[in-house]
């Protein structure tokens, strides 16, 4: 799914800073750059193509992609 950043959301809702590229994505849940592209690709991701051709997430959505499992003892 590609978003126009025009027509995505007012100005004042896309802080830059909450933008990042999808190699810095990877990085924060241990995944390949390309998998952060696939996942937008997919709708899995919601992103933004940035000058026809890199696309940007947001972070806040990358980590909410982290989830907690159960261990063997039953914590989180």
């Amino acid at each position: 799914m590609t978003v126009d950043l025009a027509s995505a959301a007012p100005a004042e809702e896309l802080v830059p800073e909450d933008l990042i590229p999808t190699g810095v994505a990877a990085s924060l849940v241990h995944v390949d750059a390309k998998t952060i592209t696939n996942w937008i690709k997919t709708g899995e991701l919601r992103g933004w193509l940035v000058n026809g051709r890199r696309y940007r997430v947001r972070r806040s959505e990358v980590l909410s992609l982290v989830q907690p499992i159960a261990t063997a003892s039953g914590e989180c």
